[in-house]
């Protein structure tokens, strides 16, 4: 019986992990949705048109929050699998988790800073806006 239990527990979370990797599909998805629209953008200006003003941040807001969460939730999974192999004796397994929750933290570490400099941009953009600076 304990096996199935550590069986069904497996199974939640590679669901989790699956419903992680939509959101970050989904996020791809949405950056690529801005870098059309910034194309487009260009290709207006280029054009002697007036270009569109669409203005792309809550498309990347939305596309670096889905990221973060993603890679919150695959880092905690790398930090209960280091301190699962840290409770064996196998230290392929136990290298090879400390490996993994040092490249999880990176990535996640990388997706906050790129979060952090989104929001400082556009907070300068909006200040620049509102004094009149182009």
């Amino acid at each position: 019986m304990e096996e199935r239990g550590i069986l069904n527990e497996q199974l939640r979370t590679v669901n989790q992990s699956l419903c992680y990797l939509m959101l970050i599909i989904l996020s791809v998805i949405l950056s690529f949705r801005s870098v059309l629209i910034q194309r487009e953008q260009l290709e207006e200006t280029l054009a002697g048109q007036p270009a569109g003003c669409w203005n792309v941040y809550p498309i990347r807001l939305s596309a670096s929050v889905l990221v973060v969460s993603a890679l919150g939730f695959f880092f905690c999974l790398a930090l209960r699998t280091c301190r699962d192999a840290s409770r064996g004796d196998d230290p392929a397994a136990q290298k090879s988790a400390g490996m993994n929750l040092w490249a999880s933290l990176f990535v996640l570490a990388a997706a906050l800073i790129r979060l952090y400099d989104l929001n400082f941009t556009e907070e300068i953009r909006c200040c620049r806006a509102a004094a009149g600076a182009p």
